[in-house]
C-alpha cells in the first residue's frame, strides 16, 4: 500500500540523517561541485564566447518577436514553425550540457553534444532539401500514425540518417577523403562515451590498478573539460549558422543584428581553428572546412523552405 506523502518523505529523511543533519553527506557533494565550477572558471575564452552566444540567441528570439513576426505578411509553410523547435530545443541542450559540464560532470556533457549533433546535422540537411521533417521523423504524412508501427517508423528515421550522414559527412559529401576519416574518428570517440559510457569509466582507471581511490564525486581534470569545450564550441558554431534561417523570406533582422552575426561567426571559427592553429590536430581545419561546406547559411539567409 502507497504510504502517505508525509510518511513517505519522513522515512527517505530518517535514513539520510548524520548527526541530526538531514542529508549531511550532500555537503561533499555540493563542495566538489562548487569547487569544479571555480576550476573551470579560468577558461575566459570559451566562457566569453559561449556566454556571448547565448545572449545573442536570447536577443534573436526577443527581435523575432518584436521587430520581425508583427512585420511578416507572406504566409510562412507548415515547415517553419517544425523548424524553429528545434533550435529551441538545441540550445537549451546546449545549456544543459555545459552546465553538467562546469559542474564536474564534462563526460555526460560531452554525451549530450552527441545527440545535439545529430539533430543539427539532420536540421541542416532538411534546409538543404536533401530530407525533409517528415523523414527525420519517420512519418508518412499521408498516413494515419499507428502505434504499433513504432518500430517501422524508428527504422525509417534510422535510414534517412543514415542516408544523411553520407551525404553530411561520409562517403558521399564532397568533403576531402581524409576530412571524411577524421570525421569519421570524431563520431567514433562520441561513440564511446555514448553506448557505455567508456570514457567516463576510463577516469577509474587508477583504481582498477590499485593506485588510486575510486572517484565518486567530481574532479577537476583539464584534459576531460578541455574535451567537453572543443566539441562544445564546434557544436555551438553548427547550431549559430543555422539561426540566420529563422528569418522570415519577406522579413529580415535588422542590420545591427547581422553585424553580431558575422562577429560570433568569426569567433566560432578562431576557436574551432585553434585546435590546428596552436595544437597542430587536425580536427580544427577539418571542421572549419565540415561547417562551412554543410552549413553553408551566412547571415542574410532566410528561411528556404
Amino acid at each position: 500500500m502507497a504510504l502517505p506523502i508525509d510518511e513517505f518523505q519522513k522515512r527517505l529523511e530518517s535514513i539520510s540523517e548524520v548527526d541530526g543533519v538531514q542529508f549531511a553527506r550532500l555537503a561533499t557533494l555540493r563542495d566538489a561541485e562548487n569547487a569544479h565550477e571555480q576550476a573551470v572558471s579560468k577558461f575566459w575564452g570559451h566562457r566569453t564566447l559561449s556566454d556571448a552566444f547565448k545572449c545573442f540567441y536570447l536577443e534573436t528570439v526577443e527581435l523575432g518577436n518584436t521587430a520581425v513576426a508583427p512585420k511578416v505578411t507572406i504566409p510562412l509553410s507548415a515547415n517553419y514553425p517544425r523548424f524553429v523547435p528545434r533550435i529551441a530545443v538545441a540550445f537549451q541542450g546546449l545549456c544543459g550540457a555545459e552546465c553538467a559540464a562546469q559542474l564536474g560532470y564534462p563526460y555526460q556533457g560531452y554525451g549530450h553534444l552527441r545527440n545535439i549533433f545529430d539533430e543539427l546535422v539532420l536540421t541542416s540537411a532538411a534546409l538543404q532539401k536533401l530530407t525533409d521533417f517528415d523523414k527525420i521523423d519517420g512519418i508518412d504524412p499521408s498516413e494515419q500514425f499507428d502505434p504499433s508501427l513504432v518500430k517501422k517508423i524508428k527504422r525509417k528515421r534510422m535510414d534517412n540518417e543514415f542516408e544523411v550522414r553520407q551525404q553530411m559527412t561520409g562517403k558521399k559529401s564532397g568533403l576531402k577523403p581524409e576530412s571524411v576519416e577524421e570525421l569519421a574518428m570524431w563520431d567514433a570517440l562520441f561513440d564511446w562515451e555514448t553506448h557505455g559510457a567508456r570514457l567516463s569509466a576510463a577516469q577509474a582507471m587508477a583504481y582498477m590498478k590499485g593506485t588510486e581511490p575510486l572517484p565518486i564525486v567530481p574532479k577537476f581534470k583539464e584534459g576531460s573539460y578541455a574535451l567537453f569545450m572543443n566539441r562544445f564550441s564546434e557544436i555551438g558554431w553548427m547550431l549559430h549558422r543555422l539561426l540566420p534561417a529563422l528569418q522570415p523570406p519577406d522579413v529580415l533582422m535588422p542590420d545591427a543584428w547581422h553585424g553580431k552575426w558575422q562577429i560570433l561567426d568569426e569567433s566560432f571559427e578562431q576557436m574551432v581553428y585553434s585546435l590546428t592553429a596552436q595544437s597542430k590536430k587536425k580536427i580544427g581545419e577539418v571542421m572549419v572546412e565540415f561547417v562551412k561546406a554543410k552549413f553553408p547559411f551566412h547571415a542574410k539567409s532566410a528561411f528556404p523552405l
